[in-house]
């Protein structure tokens, strides 16, 4: 047996530290010098203004209202470079594993922060970080704290944040006096709340917080694929996506739905005719992981997304090999009560199903973070190796791209559940298709939108048709080219 490696308090304090501090300082300068330049007007003005705060060591918190392709990323990674070229220490999160490998040393907000898991009505929430270790002297010195796609945080994960820092840095100013900054984009979809209300997302979103009064908001509203490339069609096309967003589109006063025009996008006749625009020839195809890595099909509901996953995994060659999951209950108590055969057939969010099948060359996403910032929950992969015990993946998105890893079973717990159980599987699941909530922070190069179910939530409309820059690129099925724009405008207020 091999022996216990001994590690105490300082290991973890230096590795936390290290991560912060290690950054190549003529790397930052080179990037800085190339990239300062290139900020048009509105971004350079954003730019500033955040820069003079953390001069001025004022402290608060920043709200950078952005939507798709302003040149969000580019601005955020500027200033973390700028911060960090000056020997400080700059925090970067985002609240999804994909949105977090765009930034640079970027992690889950969860991860970093130690965020609670479950907020609870009417009880003050703190972050799981004691002082002395690592993470808080790392959030005791920090002058920026960064966090992308904050409109899907709860606004108790936020207030928690708010708690700790007043605690860590015994400043009882708005987040101890650390300039945060927030950035995202209402539009999007809001907080998930399990079974909930409209009136229970608007009250978890962040404008329901005590410290939505205290935000500074800045705006970017250049859209940069116009700018850059002179694309008319872009620039249309963005118009349209934020009339979608802003819930400008009008709708019938009957049945509530609005029309998908066809100078928006394409409009498909079946969902067959919608798997064989995104994925033509995917027989032959899908070797090529730079082709299948920029192409999904989206819809909102989870038993579309599995329907399409596996009929166009059955077009490709050879067998499909099945994994079976072991699924028990944490309380043996409840052994009777919840036999395996009933917890084989549930399929929780963000879990895998009992039964997964794969074939060699699917597409493939990680379902929980195994290495940020390489295996993050979100990363797509495709198979290359299907063995008994663990699955051979090649990266096909993120900083790893073009890596080969190997991915074990590992046991999940899933969190919307009403009783406690574990399930023992490979945390991946297919990912020709994906449903709206997890594409957001995808970016994609084609996507099909599958609405044959319409749009339940908040900004999932949105979300769904930005994820490509042009519109000749998307592709979308809805019956009689109908379909709900759910949009809340107290939530865009």
């Amino acid at each position: 047996e091999l022996p216990t490696p001994q590690r105490n308090s300082g290991d973890r304090l230096n590795s936390a530290m290290l991560r912060e501090t290690s950054y190549d300082v003529k790397e930052l300068d080179a990037y800085i010098t190339a990239n300062e330049p290139l900020l048009v007007p509105d971004q350079r003005a954003a730019y500033d203004a955040i820069l003079n705060q953390i001069e001025k060591k004022a402290g608060g918190i920043i709200f950078l209202d952005a939507p798709g392709g302003t040149g969000k990323t580019f601005v955020i990674n500027l200033l973390l470079a700028k911060i960090r070229h000056q020997s400080k220490i700059a925090i970067a999160v985002a609240s999804s594993g994909i949105a977090a490998t765009l930034l640079h040393g970027g992690r889950t907000a969860h991860s970093t922060l130690k965020l609670p898991l479950k907020f609870l009505e009417n009880q003050t929430h703190v972050c799981s970080i004691t002082k002395g270790t690592g993470e808080a002297k790392v959030l005791q010195e920090c002058e920026l704290i960064v966090w992308d796609e904050c409109t899907m945080a709860h606004r108790y994960a936020l207030e928690a944040l708010n708690h700790t820092l007043q605690d860590l840095r015994n400043n009882g100013k708005n987040m101890g006096g650390v300039v945060v900054l927030i950035a995202g984009d209402f539009r999007q979809t809001l907080p998930v709340i399990p079974k909930g209300t409209m009136a229970d997302e608007l009250k978890a979103c962040l404008k329901s917080s005590y410290l939505w009064r205290h935000v500074v908001p800045l705006k970017l509203s250049t859209n940069m694929r116009v700018h850059l490339q002179g694309d008319v069609s872009a620039g249309r096309f963005a118009e349209q996506l934020l009339a979608i967003g802003n819930g400008k589109i009008p709708a019938d006063p009957v049945s509530g739905l609005i029309n998908i025009s066809d100078n928006f996008c394409n409009i498909v006749e079946s969902v067959e005719e919608l798997k064989n625009k995104v994925f033509p020839n995917i027989q032959t195809q899908y070797k090529d992981h730079k082709w299948l890595c920029e192409r999904a099909i989206l819809a909102p509901k989870n038993v579309n997304v599995n329907a399409i996953n596996l009929q166009i995994q059955q077009q490709l060659p050879g067998e499909a090999i099945s994994y079976k999951s072991i699924d028990t209950v944490k309380d043996i108590d409840m052994v009777v009560q919840y036999p395996t055969e009933f917890l084989n057939s549930l399929e929780p969010s963000g879990m895998p199903p009992h039964n997964l099948r794969l074939k060699i060359g699917s597409s493939i996403m990680l379902l929980r973070n195994l290495d940020a910032p390489r295996l993050c929950n979100g990363t797509r992969l495709c198979v290359k190796t299907l063995m008994p015990h663990v699955i051979e993946a090649t990266i096909m998105t993120g900083c790893a791209k073009g890596e080969d890893v190997f991915i074990p079973k590992i046991p999940l717990l899933p969190s919307d559940i009403p009783f406690e159980f574990t399930r023992l599987q490979f945390p991946v699941r297919l990912a020709f298709a994906m449903s709206i909530n997890k594409a957001q922070g995808q970016s994609l190069k084609v996507a099909g939108v599958n609405l044959e179910t319409p749009c339940f939530s908040h900004g999932q409309l949105y979300v769904a048709c930005s994820r490509v820059g042009t519109g000749k690129n998307l592709y979308v099925f809805a019956l009689d080219e109908k379909t709900k724009n759910i949009v809340h405008n107290s939530a865009l207020q």
